[in-house]
């Protein structure tokens, strides 16, 4: 919204004199170039970066100065800055510079001060507007690594003793006779839940065990669920889905485990 001129001699609010001062009557303060300095830096707090700046300051980022600038008091409260702002802007969303000061001497008569008092307290905190974030305590599971699951540290456990996730088996890639059928139903699979839409080439863990399951591969021994999820982390290495090869790969495994040959 536009800036608009400071209120007229004779406007009055709830709780201000009626003769409060215009803009032609403001007193320069006396270190003007710090002054403006600190009425840019709060303007700008809470601007997202790269966005252009909008001229002017907010009544959030006034009220946010009068506390980093340790200006509130029992006579001053957040209430008052509220009105002193409403005053000043006559309805506009924003102050200048110059409206700022104007403010400021609202303020100073509602402290009971001069307003070069407040003029000097705000460049005194020349540090620009105070961030304050909560700190989070530390948390053991989180700042030791070591305490971290294997799926965390990017690793995945062997599914035997002395077997290497690095050293995988060759599959025993299916005959002729069915290679098109086992290819089929890994595509089948693999696209199971998907939207058209949203197709991603590979099969998930999920999916993979859905179809151990409707295909009656699994047995109460060797060939569980856990195995699965196992076998689906060793081939995929961190990845979300496996393709065709690799799920060769994780069959010849889940044969390894039963204990029988691939092609079954």
């Amino acid at each position: 919204s536009t800036l608009r001129p400071p209120f007229s001699v004779g406007f009055s609010t709830t709780g201000f004199s009626s003769h409060s001062p215009g803009l032609c009557q403001m007193p320069t303060p006396a270190d003007a170039p710090v002054m403006r300095a600190c009425f840019e830096r709060f303007s700008r707090f809470g601007e997202t970066p790269g966005v252009a700046h909008v001229q002017g300051m907010t009544n959030r980022n006034f009220v946010k100065l009068a506390k980093d600038c340790a200006l509130l008091d029992k006579r001053l409260t957040v209430t008052v800055l509220d009105l002193a702002f409403a005053k000043v802007t006559r309805g506009a969303n924003r102050i200048s510079y110059e409206h700022f000061l104007v403010a400021l001497e609202l303020c100073a008569e509602k402290k009971g001060c001069e307003a070069s008092e407040l003029h000097a307290k705000i460049v005194a905190s020349t540090a620009g507007p105070v961030v304050t974030a909560t700190i989070a305590e530390a948390s053991r599971l989180h700042d030791d690594q070591t305490t971290y699951t294997a799926n965390l540290r990017g690793e995945h456990a062997p599914l035997s003793k002395g077997d290497s996730s690095k050293s995988l088996p060759t599959p025993t890639k299916p005959t002729s006779a069915v290679a098109k059928n086992v290819e089929r139903t890994f595509g089948t699979y693999a696209r199971f839940g998907d939207t058209h839409e949203s197709a991603v080439a590979g099969m998930t863990c999920r999916n993979f065990v859905k179809l151990a399951k409707d295909c009656e591969l699994l047995d109460k021994n060797w060939l569980t669920t856990a195995f699965l999820d196992l076998t689906f982390a060793k081939v995929a290495r961190g990845a979300n889905r496996i393709s065709y090869e690799h799920f060769l790969v994780a069959l010849e495994l889940c044969a390894q485990e039963k204990g029988c040959e691939a092609s079954e």
